[in-house]
């Protein structure tokens, strides 16, 4: 049975101007008064936990939101400027509790009404570009998507064919490496033993499902399930 944080206490900050948000920047907060429209004038901003619905309110002036929960209370809210060439700043608010469903929903101010612009996983660089990377764990790597601003001002992911892995593991029990991600015949057999890198990974299409670049100790280049690698090797990066 889940259990409900207590509400958070309200703190007071004044906050004139929100620099960029990188990984480890800004502890989410609870009020503040920002300009997030460019218009030079700082909005009261605050975030509250409606226990009854489980759902944060987030203000800023006059205006309201609401967004759905797990549950908890979020830890506060945190200022973002996502694109320094324009006037505004955004503001995140992170719901979840674990590396596989924390989400930043973010939010923009346009003098009147407060409006969602998109979600990310996490906000792990956004340096005022109009663009995000964002790591989201996947059980012995990080998968770093790419989110930008569109000309609606929405941030939207940059799809990718391929993630970057680049981690190294040593192979407790042989197995196969296939040609491709369609065809399963086997370009190498990893021998007991052998080092391996797994180079990158390729979404199948389920969620959280992947197939796997993996070079072999002798140079050679397949695809290996995630069941392979995780129960036939060792020495991955798994989180406990």
């Amino acid at each position: 049975m889940k259990t409900k944080a207590p509400v958070l206490a309200v703190m007071t900050f004044t906050l004139l101007t929100a620099p960029p948000v990188l990984a480890g920047d800004g502890e989410p907060m609870n009020s503040a008064s920002v300009d997030l429209n460019g218009d030079g004038k700082p909005e009261a901003i605050s975030l509250t936990w409606d226990e009854k619905k489980d759902e944060f309110v987030l203000k800023a002036g006059s205006a309201t939101i609401r967004g759905g929960t797990d549950g908890n209370a979020p830890p506060g809210f945190v200022v973002v400027d996502i694109d320094s060439g324009d006037k505004r700043k955004e503001l995140a608010v992170t719901t979840g509790q674990t590396d596989y469903d924390k989400q930043q929903h973010l939010y923009a101010f346009d003098g009147k009404a407060l409006k969602a612009v998109g979600n990310v996983p996490a906000l792990t660089e956004a340096k005022g570009n109009g663009i995000i990377l964002s790591d989201s764990w996947q059980g012995f790597w990080n998968r770093r998507d790419k989110y930008a601003l569109d000309k609606a001002g929405k941030v939207i992911e940059v799809p990718q064919e391929l993630y970057a892995v680049g981690v190294e593991a040593t192979v407790k029990q042989s197995f196969p490496l296939a040609r491709s991600r369609t065809d399963k015949t086997a370009v190498a057999t990893l021998a007991q033993g052998s080092k391996i890198q797994v180079l990158a990974a390729a979404p199948t299409g389920a969620p959280g499902e992947y197939l796997y670049l993996v070079k072999s100790a002798s140079g050679l280049l397949g695809w290996a399930t995630t069941k392979d690698l995780t129960g036939k090797t060792e020495g991955l990066p798994l989180a406990g």
